[in-house]
C-alpha cells in the first residue's frame, strides 16, 4: 500500500511549523518525537524498547485533517485522544469535576493554562506526517497501520497497548467526573 509507505517514510514536519499546510481533506496522520526529545518514565523506556519514535498513528475520516490533526491533536481545540493522551503522559491533569454529571466524561479537557503548555511541548518536541486518502479508506489504512507499527500512545486497534497509559487516561476521567481527587 503506497499510502502506508509515504506516511511512515516520507518526510515529517515540526508540528509547530504546519498550521498553514495541512490540508482540508480525509486522511491517516502519524506523529513521532523529534529526535533528542524524550517522554517522562516508563514512555520513554516503552519507546526505546519498540526502537521507534512513532508515537501516534490517527484519522481524519469524519472530520478533515485541518480539523483533526491541526485543531484536536495538535492544538487542544477540541477533544481530540491524542491530547488527552500525551497531557496525562507529561503529567496534567483535567480540573476536578470539570466533568461531573454530564453524560460524556471519557472527553475530559486540561485547563487552558496547561493546554497551552501542553501544545508548546508539542510544538517543540514532535513532528507529524499525513496522506490524504479517499474518505472510504481511512479507517482501515489507520488500523493496519496501529496494528503493523503498534505506537506507543494507540490504545484501540494495537495489540501492544500500554496498560499504563489506559490506567492515567481512566484517572483523568475519574478526576474530570469528580471521583477521585488528583494526586499532589
Amino acid at each position: 500500500m503506497t499510502e502506508r509507505a509515504s506516511l511512515l517514510d516520507g518526510s515529517y514536519q515540526s508540528a509547530g511549523e504546519i498550521d498553514a499546510i495541512v490540508p482540508d481533506s480525509f486522511g491517516v496522520y502519524a506523529i513521532r518525537l523529534v529526535a533528542g526529545s524524550t517522554l517522562p518514565g516508563p514512555f520513554e523506556a516503552l519507546l526505546t524498547e519498540r526502537g521507534s519514535r512513532l508515537i501516534y498513528i490517527g484519522q481524519a475520516e469524519k472530520q478533515t485533517l485541518l480539523k483533526r490533526l491541526l485543531g484536536n491533536e495538535l492544538r487542544a481545540r477540541g477533544n481530540g485522544t491524542f491530547i488527552r493522551s500525551v497531557g496525562a503522559v507529561l503529567g496534567y491533569r483535567p480540573p476536578f469535576g470539570s466533568l461531573a454529571g454530564r453524560a460524556r466524561t471519557q472527553n475530559y479537557r486540561f485547563g487552558s493554562a496547561d493546554r497551552v503548555a501542553i501544545v508548546e511541548w508539542i510544538n517543540s518536541n514532535l513532528e507529524v506526517n499525513w496522506t490524504v486518502l479517499p474518505q472510504s479508506e481511512v479507517h482501515e489504512v489507520e488500523v493496519a497501520l496501529i496494528r503493523e507499527h503498534t505506537p506507543l500512545l494507540n490504545l484501540q486497534d494495537n495489540p501492544r497497548a500500554l496498560p499504563e497509559l489506559a490506567l492515567l487516561r481512566a484517572e483523568c476521567r475519574a478526576i474530570a467526573a469528580g471521583l477521585s481527587m488528583p494526586a499532589l
